[in-house]
C-alpha cells in the first residue's frame, strides 16, 4: 500500500479551518497539513499544533492573500501601497510571462521570508505548497525547487493528477460546472512545462484538482492511483462555517463559509477511508 498523506490547506486562515485541522487529526486521518504562516489565525494554529506533536506542517505559501511579510519596496511587483497582495494566479501566470526574472527574483525572496518567519515559530517544515497553488507557475516553481534544496524541505506539492482517471471514477459529475477540470488542465499544463523545463520529478501522486474543495467519502472509495507512485497526497480543505461565521469581519475569502468544508472534515473523520483507498 502506498503511503497516503491527507493534508489539510489553509492552517491559520481561520478560527473554523483551526478547529476543524485539529479535530480532523486528533479524531480522524488527517496526518498533514500546510499553514499559511501571515495570516490573523497562525497564534492559534501554532498553539495547537503544541498539542498535535505527530502533525507534519509544511509552508502553504500565499502571494495572493492579506498582507506580505516583505515591505512593497522590496516586492514591488507583488503588492500594493498598503503591503496587501495585489494579485490572483491569473494575473502572477501573465507576470511570469511579461516580467519572468522579475516575478521568480520577488517570489523567491517573500516566499523566502514566510520559511524563515514559520522556522522562528518553531516550526520544522515538512513540505512546501501554495496557496491558490501559485507555485505551479513555472517561474514560481523554479523559485520553490531552490529554497526547498536550500531548507531541506523533504517535498514540494507537484500538481500531477491524471483528469481522466479521477473523472473515470467520480460518479458526480461537478467538475463540470464548477471549474474543477479547468484548473486541473491548467495545472497539468504548469506540471508539464515544469517538468521539461527544470527536470523536476515526483513519486507522490496529487488528488484533489478535479474535485476541489468537494473531497467528500464516495469520491475516494477504492480510488485507484494511476502509475507507480510511492505516495499520495490527498489535498483536502476541511473547516466548520459555523465558527467562522461568527467572525465575518475576518473572512476574506468566502470559500471558508461554503458547507462542502463540513463535508470534507466528515470525510477526515472516518477512519476507513485508509482501507479502501488503494
Amino acid at each position: 500500500m502506498v503511503n497516503l498523506i491527507f493534508n489539510a490547506d489553509d492552517f491559520g486562515i481561520s478560527q473554523g479551518v483551526n478547529e476543524a485541522i485539529f479535530k480532523a487529526h486528533t479524531q480522524g486521518v488527517l496526518n498533514s497539513t500546510s499553514i499559511m504562516i501571515t495570516l490573523k489565525y497562525v497564534p492559534q494554529a501554532l498553539e495547537m499544533a503544541k498539542q498535535m506533536p505527530n502533525l507534519n506542517i509544511g509552508l502553504h505559501a500565499n502571494l495572493t492573500n492579506e498582507n506580505s511579510v516583505l515591505s512593497k519596496d522590496e516586492i514591488p511587483l507583488l503588492v500594493d501601497e498598503k503591503g496587501k497582495f495585489k494579485h490572483g494566479f491569473v494575473n502572477l501566470a501573465l507576470l511570469s510571462v511579461l516580467h519572468p526574472k522579475e516575478l521568480k527574483n520577488q517570489a523567491k525572496k517573500e516566499i523566502r521570508a514566510q520559511i524563515e518567519k514559520a522556522r522562528a515559530c518553531g516550526i520544522k517544515l515538512a513540505h512546501l505548497d501554495s496557496h491558490r497553488h501559485i507555485h505551479m507557475i513555472p517561474g514560481i516553481f523554479k523559485a520553490c525547487m531552490e529554497l526547498a534544496a536550500e531548507y531541506n524541505i523533504p517535498r514540494l506539492r507537484f500538481v500531477n493528477e491524471n483528469p481522466l482517471a479521477t473523472i473515470k471514477q467520480t460518479a458526480s459529475k461537478e467538475w463540470i460546472s464548477d471549474g474543477g477540470l479547468i484548473k486541473n488542465l491548467v495545472l497539468i499544463s504548469c506540471a508539464v512545462v515544469n517538468k521539461l523545463l527544470f527536470g523536476f520529478k515526483s513519486d507522490t501522486y496529487f488528488y484533489s484538482i478535479v474535485n476541489t474543495c468537494k473531497i467528500s467519502r464516495d469520491k475516494l472509495k477504492s480510488y485507484k492511483i494511476p502509475g507507480s507512485y510511492k505516495a499520495v497526497e490527498i489535498g483536502i480543505h476541511p473547516g466548520i462555517p459555523e465558527i467562522d461565521k461568527q467572525n465575518m469581519a475576518d473572512v476574506f475569502d468566502d470559500n471558508i463559509l461554503k458547507d462542502y468544508r463540513k463535508k470534507e472534515l466528515e470525510t477526515l473523520l472516518d477512519k476507513t477511508v485508509i482501507q479502501e483507498f488503494v
